[in-house]
Order: structure tokens, then sequence, then C-alpha cells
């Protein structure tokens, strides 16, 4: 049974979190959660378990158990009963170094009568130890070179005070041995699944952006990822329905679909307004041109070309022309849609023109777009 001291408050903290990410990912479709928060967790419960690893597991001890009173006196008993036995086994020659239990022949005996002999007496110094000691002791200091070196003066002008303070560990956490091997063991596990909790998190982080990636609502922080990889999760919806409130301005909207690597053709009588090119990466890195349609200079056919390919981005300001390539573009996307053709990224449509197009010409495109990798994002007019 686990003794609840293995851990501390921190542990259990993190065994917490760590267990709240396996359920974030199982009620991903429920819990509206964001997928950072996943990450979030996984995090904290590795740096819980690695502080509850060296503050407080590593305090445990194994209870030390002493020897009574009585099982010295028997050990006693065993070892005279031994001597006695192996007395007569002897020479009668002693030495004045031998100590009380060296009389017996230790080479004559077998291997677990010498290590029970050994176990025993083993704290017993033999007696010539301790006249030795006693003589050391009682010596007195004869005043030559070698007493001036090592004898009491160099120890009288040592100072304690220089020398460092050690400051006063954490007591430990004495438990039964039982207890220590299970409170390591946790230990091991709780760091191993907090580590593989980091990585579901990461894991969790990109289902849920690429899941929200292709989401007026939920879309954040745009990446030039490629388009097959957020459609896989979420197919781009050919209508993008009308926003009550909008999120960016048209500009912001523009630049957020720049970020994301997909072309677009905007139409709108805000083109003066909008930049001569937006950025691809970042604030200012791999601009791409925003090229502006005026009069008959541009064709349809390029128009439709250079968006398929992904190659540019256009503003077209007049109601006529934005008719005009808004019918070339069904009839090429009625040639690509035959031909089980789609492009290699995502093309928007975004609409901020009165009027708005038929609803005929709406519900076609909805049927070919889906298939062919457009969408139509219809911005609320002033």
């Amino acid at each position: 049974m686990m003794n609840p001291n293995s851990f501390s408050i921190l542990g259990y903290l993190g065994v917490l979190l760590w267990l709240a990410v396996p359920l974030l990912w199982l009620l991903r479709r429920r819990v509206k959660a964001p997928g950072w928060l996943a990450l979030a967790f996984a995090v904290l419960s590795f740096v819980f378990a690695t502080v509850n690893s060296r503050s407080h597991v590593s305090r445990i001890q194994a209870e030390v158990i002493e020897t009574s009173a009585d099982a010295r006196m028997l050990g006693a008993a065993k070892l005279k009963a031994v001597e006695e036995a192996r007395g007569g086994e002897v020479a009668d020659v002693r030495f004045a170094e031998d100590g009380a239990g060296d009389f017996i022949d230790k080479a004559g005996m077998d291997d677990a009568d010498r290590k029970y002999l050994e176990s025993i007496d083993e704290s017993k110094d033999p007696a010539w130890k301790n006249q030795k000691k006693a003589r050391g002791a009682a010596e007195e200091d004869t005043g030559d070179l070698e007493d001036m070196l090592g004898g009491e003066e160099p120890s009288k002008r040592l100072s304690t005070d220089a020398l460092p303070v050690e400051k006063e560990s954490r007591p430990p956490i004495i438990m039964s041995e039982a207890h220590v091997a299970s409170a390591q063991r946790l230990n091991s596990i709780n760091l191993n699944v907090s580590f593989y909790a980091i990585l579901l998190g990461v894991v969790i982080l990109i289902v849920d952006y690429l899941a929200r990636a292709n989401s007026y609502a939920q879309a954040a922080l745009p990446l030039p990822l490629p388009a097959s990889w957020r459609n896989a999760f979420t197919p781009l919806p050919a209508i993008v329905p009308r926003p009550e409130k909008t999120r960016r301005s048209l500009s912001g909207e523009l630049a957020h679909l720049a970020r994301r690597g997909d072309a677009f053709v905007c139409f709108t009588k805000e083109a003066a307004s909008l930049p001569d090119s937006l950025p691809t990466l970042g604030k200012s890195g791999r601009p791409i041109d925003l090229l502006r349609v005026d009069g008959d200079r541009i064709s349809n056919d390029f128009i439709f070309e250079a968006l398929w390919y992904q190659r540019s981005c256009f503003v077209v300001d007049s109601p006529q022309r934005a008719q005009s390539l808004f019918a070339e573009i069904l009839r090429q996307l009625e040639l690509r849609h035959n031909a089980r053709a789609c492009t290699r990224g995502n093309v928007h449509l975004v609409w901020n023109l009165d009027p708005p197009p038929g609803e005929n010409d709406v519900a076609t495109f909805e049927r070919l777009a889906s298939s062919t990798g457009f969408s139509l994002f219809v911005w609320p007019s002033r």
C-alpha cells in the first residue's frame, strides 16, 4: 500500500495536471478549451514532478532497526558457546597481542562459522589495541620538533570562526524499506509520464491549431503551412457566412490570408487604402504584391491563372469588372471541376462591393468551390 507521504503536495498536483492532459484530448470535441491549455498543464506537471523528486523523494530514507539488548545478550551467549566448543581444538600457545577470541583457529572453520563469528564479534577490539590506545593517550609532550609541529600550540592558534558553517538540511523522511521502494518507483513513473504528457500536449496543440485554421471565428496566428494539412482537419468552407461583427479590418483580413500563404482577390471600393504589398512571413518578411486591376490591362484569364497557381493577389474596385471576373471564375471552375483538378493552395474571393453576387451564381460557386479549393467570403459593406 502506498504511503501518503511518498509525494509532496506539488507531486500530487503534478499527477492531477498530467491526468488532465489525456482528458482534454478525449473531450476535445465537447470541451472548447484552447490547445495551448493542455501543453501548459503538461509543462507544469513536469516542473512539479521534478521539484517533488529533488526536494521530497530524495529525502526519504529507510528505517534503521536497532539491535535490542536481548539480541545482544543472545549473540554473546552464542559466541561463548562457540568458544567453549572449539577451545579444546586449538594449541595452547597464546600471544600477547591476541584478543579474547583469537585463540580460536578460524582457518579451520567452515565459511558459515567464520561469517557468523565475524558478524557478532566485529565491533570488539583486542586487548592489545585498547592498551595501545591508553598508552597513546597517556603520553606527555616531550618538547621535540614533532610535538612542536603537531602539538597543541598550532591547534590553539586555529580559530573556528573562519570555518564555514553548514546550513541545517531538511530532516529526512523515515519510512519502511517497502514504502521507500514504492515511493522511488512511483517517482520514476511520475517523471516519465509527465514527460510523455508534454509530447501529448504538443500533439494536441498542433491538432487544435489545424482544426481551427479554416474557421473565421476561431483561427489565430496564421502560419504558412500547406493547405492540405488544414483542409484534412477542417475542410475549407465554400461560402463563409457573413459575420455580424468582424474580427479584423479588411486590410487585416487580407494580411491574415497572405500570412497563411493563400491567394486571394478582393472586390472593394477601399482599394486606395490597401497597401501595395503584404508580408507572408512575420511583419515584413517575404512580401507579396497586391496588384490593382484597372481597366483592361490585366485580362480575367490571367487573373484566374495567377490565382490558381498562387502567384499573385489582386484588388478590383469596379463593380462591372467584378461581375465579369466572377463570371470568368465560374466558367474556369466548371472546367477544373469536370477534370477533377484542385489548387495546390486555397484561393479566397473577398467580396466587399454592392451589389453582392446573385443567388444563382453563389449556388453555382458553392457546388464547384469545395472540390477545387476556392472560397467566397462576402465581407460586410459599410
